[in-house]
Formats: structure tokens, C-alpha cells, sequence
């Protein structure tokens, strides 16, 4: 496949949604090649069906994921985006990408594979590997604390005492922190706390606000060319409330 190709996946797979623009800023800060977002699209449209076969699709002057696609969730996501600092791997970090079964292990993942390893799954690793990589997945989709611990029982994940419990809760909701999301733009939880940032993506108070305020007149952060008074202003005041 083609640099440029795995360019457009990677980038997909990693913020779900990305824009054409964004694409070239990355792939020209990576590479000695220069290439322009016009390029990018004239490349994707030559090459769709490659491209597409890896679940990129586009849309406007985006690139997404086909699982947001399926769900009808583009201008959420762009939403919830929105206002947030973009997470830039390296070059080699960001083509494991290619694999589409490849994610960050943090530290709290390792962590709570490790406990379920020797406590919960008598050290059976593909037990444990089963059981953790879940319980990522389904912190990828923003799936509820509970949830996620209902899959564990859902698993067969047997806990002796309520100190047991316990234990894999707090593992949990470490790792519910450290878990690249499409909605944080790539960022973890703690990664955007630690730049002064909530997790809904707003610099908390006392931190400098990296993004302009969109004006009513102003286009819409959706991409869509329509002016934001026109377009995504009624749902992003709802989301407010």
C-alpha cells in the first residue's frame, strides 16, 4: 500500500474522524515529500477502493471510520472533538496503526492484565488478554463504568471478596483514564487532564483557552459550510445543559 495510503488510514483509525487538512499538516511534518490537501483527495478518490478496504471512508473534507458512519455519529464526534488538543504520535508509532487490531497498552492496561493474570484467570494468559483487551474496547466506545464490569462478570471473572472487587474496580477506572479515545482526538482522559483540560475537552480554570470561540456567523466546526447559527448552535447549547 502506498505511503500516503496508510497515511489516510492511520489517521482514521487513530482520531476516527479527520480532516484532509489535517492529513497533510501530519504527513509533511513526517515526511520530506510536501503534499497539499487537494492532492490528498485526488489521491483518495484514484485509490478508493484500496483505502476503503481498511473501513477509511470520505466524507466532505473528512476521512472517517466506517464504524461512525454506521452509528450516524460524524457530527457528534466532530462535537465532542471539538476544542481539544490533537495527540500526534511519531511516525512508527502511528503505522502500527495499520493493524487494525492494534492499540496503546498503557500503563494501567498492563496493570489490570497483570491482576487479572495472576488473581482472576489462574495465569491462563489468553484468559486475561481476553478479558482486558474487552474491557478496553468497550471503554473505546464510551461505555459506562458498569458496563465495563459487567462484561467482566459476562467473561466468568470470579471474585472471591469484596476486597477483590475493589481492587479490579479501581484498575478499572485507572484504565477508563489512560485509554485512547476518537472523541479526545487521540488523547487519553489523563493526558488532557494533565494539559489543564476536563474530560469534555474545556481548559479548566486558570488555563489559557487554546481554541477561538466560534461566532454565530462563523462556519460550523462540522465541516458542513453552513454558517453555526444555521447549523450545529441549537444541539452543541443542548449538549450545555
Amino acid at each position: 500500500m502506498n505511503l500516503l495510503s496508510r497515511y489516510i488510514v492511520t489517521l482514521t483509525r487513530l482520531y476516527g474522524v479527520v480532516h484532509k487538512d489535517v492529513v497533510a499538516e501530519i504527513y509533511n511534518e513526517q515526511q520530506d515529500e510536501q503534499i497539499t490537501s487537494q492532492e490528498i483527495e485526488d489521491y483518495f478518490d484514484a485509490s478508493v477502493q484500496e483505502i476503503e478496504k481498511h473501513f477509511a471512508y470520505k466524507e466532505g473534507n473528512y476521512f472517517v471510520h466506517e464504524t461512525i458512519l454506521a452509528y450516524d455519529d460524524l457530527d457528534e464526534t466532530l462535537a465532542k472533538q471539538a476544542g481539544k488538543p490533537r495527540y500526534i504520535p511519531d511516525k512508527n508509532e502511528l503505522m502500527k496503526h495499520m493493524d487494525e487490531f492494534y492499540f496503546y497498552k498503557s500503563e494501567a492496561y498492563k496493570k489490570l492484565y497483570n491482576h487479572v493474570l495472576k488473581y482472576h484467570v489462574d495465569g491462563n494468559e489468553e484468559r486475561a488478554e481476553e478479558v482486558c483487551e474487552d474491557a478496553e474496547g468497550m471503554i473505546e466506545v464510551n461505555a459506562s463504568f458498569l458496563t465495563v464490569m459487567s462484561t467482566l462478570d459476562n467473561l466468568g471473572v470470579e471474585f472471591n471478596s469484596k476486597q477483590q472487587r475493589d481492587k479490579v474496580k479501581r484498575l478499572v477506572r485507572k484504565l477508563q483514564d489512560n485509554v485512547r479515545l476518537w472523541t479526545n482526538k487521540g488523547h487519553t482522559n489523563q493526558e488532557l487532564k494533565d494539559l489543564g483540560y476536563s474530560a469534555a475537552g474545556n481548559a479548566s480554570a486558570g488555563n489559557q483557552v487554546l481554541t477561538k470561540k466560534i461566532g454565530r456567523n462563523d462556519p460550523c466546526h462540522c465541516g458542513s459550510g453552513k454558517k453555526y447559527k444555521k447549523c450545529c448552535l441549537d444541539k452543541d447549547n443542548k449538549m450545555k445543559i
